[in-house]
């Protein structure tokens, strides 16, 4: 009997990739039509991880001889990930994918985490430089994908070379480095069937308590909702709500997490405290009752689509799935805008300048620390100009030294490798509470403007010549050179700080340049061998952001 459901899926794929796949390399013609299903169905995964269009997703399509087991490589700079897909079309829609399968795709994921594209096929080549980018990035998450048309799930066998590539990505005590996902044939039918936008997203009953009303140039609604109607919205449709949003729900990043907290302890001052979500609409309908009264309002949303205030939906939404109860008193603030007939191109424009209004980091706040204006006073008399305040231009090496740049050569400074991690890993904790530390250790009063210059141009020196380095090296090393960077000015700041004037006077560009350069290569070997002594499989990216494995790092090179 025929698979009604993978013939839907075909004639869907058909209809959204005819045209849009590339197949010149092609040139067995029995081959063309498994090879443009599979290829589509890779293109598919992307939309369905990414939300990009078709056309986009077509275009990241890599399926070719030499594709290392990838399929489909798409950079998405909006949410931050490396999506990295292989796909096999089973044309009967049954069975699953085989322990070599997924040891292919294991291995390919490998490879483009490690940087080593050696030998791979000129699509994945043209897309080296975005590769490279997102390995670098420390907000970048791997996510790769296996999409199949089988109705069955991966067997644990088939499993065991993925969970083992992920044992390696993933060091305990940091953030998730890589994930996997497996998108069946039912999967995929659910998404082609529901569609990619949220054209067909229809919200009933929508209370708006103390609400108001604007008439032109579009007729908008606002006021204040129910956080359990957010949660029940996002449980029922899940990323479908942000169809137009450029971005999805990140999950349990630095800012969602204050969110959380907020929603757990602060209910009841959700409201003041968060700036509120943006529904684009192609109707709304307020219905007649209360209809005398601003304060109950009771609506009909219809194709909707959350274009601002994703993060804050997310999180409502998970804490809705695990405690619903505790978002009972919780209020946040909406605005429902009635699109009408108005082209996409509006729509576009609403979105975008509702996601680019300036944010307000905690390294800000530092401005409001006494200690910085007195650093910026002493360093004036010397003729440098400390550029603590947000806005501030750099135009002048010589003379000059940014905020960013002193928080990171004080956390290199510091003896604590906790903080040393942090200036990797999370460099926005350094500076979230100008009361306590981290920050508090790195700027107090006894912070030594000598040193904190100083150290500025160890920063400088040492990360030129990483940059010459990194360009002479590749693979594993050129990695280490580039997520290591931190914890090896730490150690050369470690060796150069005891050098007489360090705290006491500013240093030239000569000095400076002598001493790092007297350190520098001994430093970076003794990193390096101590790292493939002790790990030699861990990925450099992580791993120089867990605290526990510096200090590992730290005891062989003492050794």
């Amino acid at each position: 009997m025929p698979n009604l459901n993978l013939i839907r899926v075909q004639t869907k794929l058909d209809e959204l990739f005819q045209g849009k796949i590339d197949l010149s390399d092609v040139t067995n013609p029995d081959e063309i039509e498994n090879k443009f299903y599979t290829r589509a169905l890779a293109a598919i995964a992307v939309v369905m991880c990414s939300g990009v269009d078709y056309e986009l997703a077509a275009k990241s399509v890599t399926d070719d001889y030499h594709d290392m087991g990838i399929d489909a490589i798409y950079n998405d700079t909006v949410q931050k990930k490396l999506v990295l897909v292989q796909s096999k079309w089973r044309k009967d829609g049954t069975g699953s994918v085989s322990q070599e399968e997924a040891h292919t795709f294991a291995e390919g994921i490998n490879r483009i985490i490690n940087l080593e594209l050696s030998g791979c096929n000129k699509k994945i080549a043209a897309k080296q430089s975005e590769i490279d980018a997102a390995i670098r990035d420390m907000d970048y998450q791997i996510e790769s994908i296996f999409c199949h048309t089988g109705s069955q799930g991966m067997s644990t066998y088939a499993l065991r070379p993925i969970d083992d590539l992920l044992g390696k990505a993933n060091i305990t005590g940091a953030n998730e480095l890589l994930t996997f996902s497996e998108v069946k044939l039912q999967e995929i039918y659910e998404f082609l069937a529901n569609g990619q936008n949220g054209d067909n997203i229809t919200l009933n009953d929508v209370v708006l308590t103390n609400w108001g009303m604007v008439d032109t140039p579009f007729k908008a609604y606002y006021g204040s909702i129910s956080v359990s109607a957010i949660g029940e919205w996002y449980n029922q449709y899940g990323n479908r709500l942000f169809a137009k949003n450029i971005r999805y729900y990140k999950g349990s990043t630095e800012v969602n997490q204050g969110i959380k907290d907020v929603l757990k302890n602060e209910p009841d001052n959700f409201f003041y405290y968060n700036n509120g979500i943006k529904l684009l609409c192609k109707k709304i309908t307020r219905k007649a009752l209360h209809g005398t009264t601003r304060e109950m309002g009771l609506f009909v949303l219809e194709g909707v689509s959350l274009v601002n205030g994703a993060q804050t939906t997310g999180t409502i939404g998970t804490i809705f799935a695990e405690s619903p109860e505790i978002l009972t008193s919780a209020n946040v603030l909406i605005q429902m805008i009635d699109l009408g007939d108005s082209d996409e191109a509006q729509a576009a424009q609403i979105t975008k300048l509702s996601n680019t209004q300036n944010r307000i980091d905690g390294k800000d706040f530092a401005a409001l620390d006494r200690n910085q204006e007195r650093l910026r006073m002493e360093l004036s008399f010397a003729g440098i100009q400390y550029l603590y305040k947000s806005g501030a231009k750099l135009d002048d090496l010589e003379h000059q030294i940014t905020l960013d740049e002193t928080i990171i050569a004080q956390a290199c400074l510091s003896a604590e490798l906790s903080i040393v991690a942090l200036a990797k890993g999370n460099i926005g904790a350094l500076t979230e509470n100008i009361e306590k530390p981290p920050y508090k250790s790195l700027f107090n009063s006894g912070t030594n403007s000598f040193s904190l210059y100083n150290g500025v141009q160890v920063l400088r020196t040492v990360d030129r010549l990483l940059k010459q380095h990194e360009a002479t090296s590749t693979g594993r090393k050129r990695l280490v050179l580039v997520h290591g960077n931190r914890f090896l000015l730490h150690l050369i700041l470690g060796k150069i700080k005891a050098t007489d004037g360090f705290g006491t006077k500013y240093l030239s560009n000569e000095c400076i340049a002598t001493l790092v350069n007297e350190h520098f290569q001994t430093q970076w070997d003794s990193v390096f061998d101590a790292m493939e002594a002790k790990f030699p499989d861990a990925y450099p990216s992580y791993l120089f952001r867990n605290v526990g494995k510096l200090k590992e790092l730290v005891e062989v090179i003492a050794r």
